[in-house]
């Protein structure tokens, strides 16, 4: 055990011993306990208090007359009662002038499930009858709720008997031919009957409670724990004093550290040594991924303007040239701004597929998939497949084809004379491999095959380098299928990129 290690277990014995007698039992069971039981009752006594509000809006269709409900629940609840709509704009305050401390959201208006037109209109003369009903049971003194009905919409509820005054002659709902406005568009059904919704709905509220600076009551005996706690906080702040002051100086260095961090200064390091030595070196780790994460975020940044410069610039070329009667407006040019606007997209493209994959947004449409079929549809002059049998996976199949694509075609913008595709499994994983005798890849380059805007040849134009992203999405891809993809090349002897994917059905750690 290190000198850290016995001087920090020193400390924590000491401080245990002399908290376990006052504080353990009493601090740690009953305050913990009474706290708890407290919050939760403010937060159901809060969600009551939201039921009232949501059940007030809901029979009056509007928030008219709320500033007359809230003192009453103020009361009952024992502390500042606001409602405010979702903007802000506030409703009614029991308490005018201070920032709430809890809030809770009160959803007035349904999710609109209705998949027919119908559906809707049978819908809405169900609320509407329900909410007539509601009504008359709140006009006569009965004590009523809200509940979840049918397709979402609001039901008015009670456990009391209902007068016959509140029943409703039985009738049914044929809604007449000029009711119909929208057929089978779903979109203008959701349109209009929202509408009706919301003029019979008051809109969405929060229900907050409380004061920053009003305290939360919570039933607890604070004098006992405040002695015991401020007898035993004395004795642990002179023994951490006395015990500490050598074996946290190492901190000290972490912490100025980290302030230059967040003044954005990420070169600082600590030194690994002492009784630290493991967590400096965790942090120096941190601090050198944190940099390089900078770095690359500031190249990306300028490779993206670099690769929009060139197309922006051709294209305002082409226009400024016309404009001044140097190149006339006939067909060739409008096809060479077409282009230059193709590719300008498919830069875009692919740059919203890259961060799209990156943060696990990009969808894929899993099904069986067997690679020498996919591989199959390749065979052209100058690719050979080689994929004697099946070996067929769980994946999106277009998503696999544009890796393969890709390859193929990096392949051929390398010099490649041939590409061979070759597929087979081996154990649980599916391997599929893209050889060809091309220029090959420097073996300092390797690293950063991909890595995005990254090219073999900076010299080379898009037209033969490509835009440098196609490989970093691939690898995006890949790694969603929980896969992998690497590469092996040689100068002058060409580059082989491998892919490996689980089997349909075999267990992969």
């Amino acid at each position: 055990m290190s000198r850290f290690a016995l001087k920090i277990a020193a400390l924590v014995v000491v401080t245990v011993v002399a908290a376990v007698a006052a504080t353990a039992w009493l601090t740690l069971r009953e305050t913990t306990r009474q706290v708890e039981k407290s919050v939760e009752v403010a937060w159901q006594e809060l969600e009551e208090v939201a039921q009232e509000v949501r059940l007030q809006g809901l029979l009056t269709g509007s928030w008219d007359g709320i500033d007359a409900l809230l003192p009453p629940l103020a009361q009952r609840l024992g502390q500042r009662v606001r409602v405010v709509l979702t903007d802000g704009s506030v409703l009614a305050d029991t308490q005018p002038g201070t920032s709430p401390r809890q809030s809770v959201a009160v959803q007035t208006r349904p999710d609109y499930v209705f998949s027919t037109e119908i559906g809707a209109l049978i819908a809405i003369a169900t609320y509407e009858a329900g909410l007539e009903r509601g009504r008359c049971l709140r006009k006569v003194g009965s004590r009523v709720r809200v509940e979840q009905g049918s397709n979402n919409v609001p039901a008015f509820v009670t456990d009391d008997p209902v007068p016959a005054v509140c029943v409703p002659a039985a009738k049914g709902f044929t809604p007449s031919s000029n009711e119909f406005v929208c057929g089978n568009d779903k979109g203008c059904v959701m349109r209009t009957y929202g509408a009706r919704f919301a003029e019979l709905m008051p809109p969405p509220v929060l229900v907050q409670a409380g004061a920053v600076d009003q305290p939360q009551q919570a039933k607890v005996a604070l004098l006992p724990i405040l002695l015991s706690a401020g007898l035993v906080a004395l004795l642990a702040l002179v023994v951490s004093l006395l015990i500490s002051r050598g074996a946290l100086r190492p901190i000290s260095a972490l912490a100025a550290s980290a302030r230059r961090f967040g003044a954005g200064d990420l070169s600082g390091r600590v030194p690994e040594k002492g009784d630290l030595a493991e967590l400096t070196r965790a942090f120096n780790a941190m601090a050198e991924s944190l940099q390089r994460s900078r770095e690359q975020q500031h190249n990306m940044i300028a490779d993206i303007a670099h690769e929009l410069r060139t197309p922006l610039a051709n294209i305002r070329g082409y226009i400024e040239g016309v404009r001044d009667g140097v190149l006339p407006a006939d067909d060739e040019l409008y096809r060479s701004l077409y282009e230059e606007a193709l590719l300008q997209q498919r830069l875009i493209d692919d740059l919203q597929d890259l961060a799209l994959a990156e943060s696990g947004s990009l969808v894929y449409h899993m099904s069986t998939v067997d690679l020498a079929d996919l591989l199959s549809t390749y065979r052209a002059a100058g690719v050979v497949v080689d994929a004697p049998e099946p070996v067929v996976v769980h994946a999106d199949h277009d998503r696999l084809r544009q890796v393969v694509g890709n390859l193929v075609t990096n392949a051929q913008r390398a010099g490649a004379f041939s590409v061979t595709l070759r597929c087979r499994a081996e154990g649980p994983w599916a391997v599929v491999e893209v050889a060809d005798n091309g220029w090959g890849i420097a073996a300092g380059h390797l690293p950063h095959v991909f890595d995005r805007f990254w090219r073999a040849d900076n010299a080379r134009g898009r037209e033969t380098g490509g835009r440098g992203l196609g490989l970093a999405i691939a690898r995006e891809i890949i790694t969603a299928h929980r896969g992998s993809i690497s590469v092996a090349s040689a100068v002058g002897v060409g580059t082989t990129f491998t892919v490996r994917l689980p089997l349909q059905g075999a267990p992969v750690a």
